[in-house]
């Protein structure tokens, strides 16, 4: 009678224990095993659009039923794919629930710049983003390679053995060593703390012999006595050395300040990053300064950096929904959200000055460069003995500025010749569409 009643018991509890988690727990709606999980799939689901008002995806009427339709195969790493085999990622899981109901998600994205960006980049492998300094609205966001969510079908099996990871979102989730693009951080971070100014003379041999290591310009080139301007316009890895170990410590609470080592709060998940908890040497310290060491950046971070500099230093919040409208419930509306003042405005502006003489004289410099007044620093981040990644971030115009980028591209060499000539285009087109 016992063991009976023990078993009974247990039984009782199971059934209690199911009850619980299938009532309380579980998403029954969204649960494979469920078959009316598939019907939504069927069904027509509101639209996805541009900050135009042009549809990034919407629902197709066809024998089956409906199927979502794309309007670039770019947009599967921030619209996303809603497929019955292959899920539901990007916004289209996000606001999974309004869209089912019919509703319209409209976001910030531009599909001209989208597109734009996605021919740019082509077939390199890396990631382009862009967005409004002023209100961190997102315009485009690019990473290459990505999956086509019109043909998810036909190219699934090449997507599995592709070994770039097209479903990697590299802007939100690419960890790459930022190298000299960080050292506008640096620029800015030495201003507060007066450890140098603007127009400071600098003595660069080429070398800078440190404790625990030397630190070496590009090629070792010896700029001789330049200015901390013209500095960042050659990208001297010896005076950045330096500055950076004048500033020690301090130097990892201004990258902090700026966004790097936290997760960007965007509607898309993101990676934070790292930045390391103390400096263990001058030699460590110089090669953080110059983007180098066990530092690691998003593109997004960098694109967040680009706008605070662009905005007087004050850090905005990116966010990609404008508005979320249709049915019986109120409009949801994204208003711009400070997120704080990563410098004073005096120090960006001088960044700013400096990445401008970047633009017309020094690293950053293209062969677009007459068509556009911007700003803005390269940078190639050393990975050992395999090729370098190539950065570009920038804004412009510089009077007034429309659009901060970040550009990687993955084992391109030098951010002068692989990045800059991107992101520079992206900005001239984004430019030019406004006028």
């Amino acid at each position: 009678m016992r063991k009976s009643f023990l078993t009974i018991a247990c039984l009782y509890g199971m059934m209690l224990v199911s009850a619980f988690y299938w009532q309380l727990c579980s998403d029954i709606d969204s649960h494979p095993a469920n078959p009316r999980y598939y019907l939504v799939f069927q069904r027509e689901r509101g639209t996805i659009f541009d900050r135009q008002g042009r549809p990034l995806a919407y629902s197709s009427a066809g024998e089956q039923g409906y199927r979502r339709t794309y309007a670039a195969p770019s947009l599967s790493h921030v619209v996303g794919y809603f497929h019955e085999r292959y899920g539901v990622t990007g916004l289209e899981q996000l606001f999974h629930a309004e869209l089912s109901a019919g509703r319209s998600v409209f976001t910030t994205l531009d599909l001209d710049l989208q597109k734009k960006a996605e021919e740019l980049l082509g077939g390199s492998t890396g990631a382009l983003v862009a967005v409004r300094p002023a209100s961190g609205e997102i315009l485009a966001l690019v990473s290459q390679p990505c999956l086509d969510g019109n043909a998810l079908e036909e190219n699934w099996a090449a997507y599995l053995a592709d070994v770039r990871s097209p479903f990697l979102n590299r802007v939100t989730h690419g960890l790459y060593p930022p190298g000299s693009v960080v050292k506008t951080i640096v620029l800015a971070a030495a201003a507060v703390e007066e450890a140098a100014e603007l127009e400071d003379k600098w003595d660069d041999g080429g070398t800078l012999d440190l404790v625990g290591g030397t630190v070496r310009n590009f090629r070792g080139r010896a700029h001789g006595e330049i200015s901390l301007a013209q500095a960042l316009a050659v990208s001297s890895n010896v005076v950045f050395g330096q500055l950076a170990g004048e500033l020690g410590e301090k130097l990892l609470s201004y990258f902090r300040l700026f966004g790097l080592g936290q997760p960007v709060g965007c509607e898309l998940s993101n990676q934070a990053g790292l930045v390391p908890e103390s400096i263990a040497s001058p030699y460590h310290a110089a090669q953080l300064g110059i983007g180098q060491g066990e530092l690691l950046v998003t593109p997004l971070q960098m694109a967040q950096v680009a706008c605070a500099l662009a905005n007087r230093g004050v850090l905005m919040r990116p966010y990609l929904v404008q508005e979320v409208r249709g049915g019986w419930r109120l409009r949801q509306i994204t208003r711009p959200q400070i997120v704080g003042q990563a410098v004073p405005a005096w120090v960006a502006e001088l960044v700013k000055a400096a990445m401008t003489l970047t633009a017309r004289e020094g690293t950053a410099r293209v062969e677009r460069a007459a068509d556009l007044d911007y700003a803005g620093k390269t940078g190639t981040a050393q990975l050992g003995s395999a090729p370098d990644h190539a950065w570009f971030i920038g804004f412009a115009p510089t009077d007034a500025p429309q659009i901060a980028v970040a550009v990687v591209v993955e084992h391109g060499g030098t951010g002068a010749h692989a990045a800059a000539p991107i992101g520079v285009e992206l900005m001239l087109h984004a430019v030019q569409m406004s006028e």
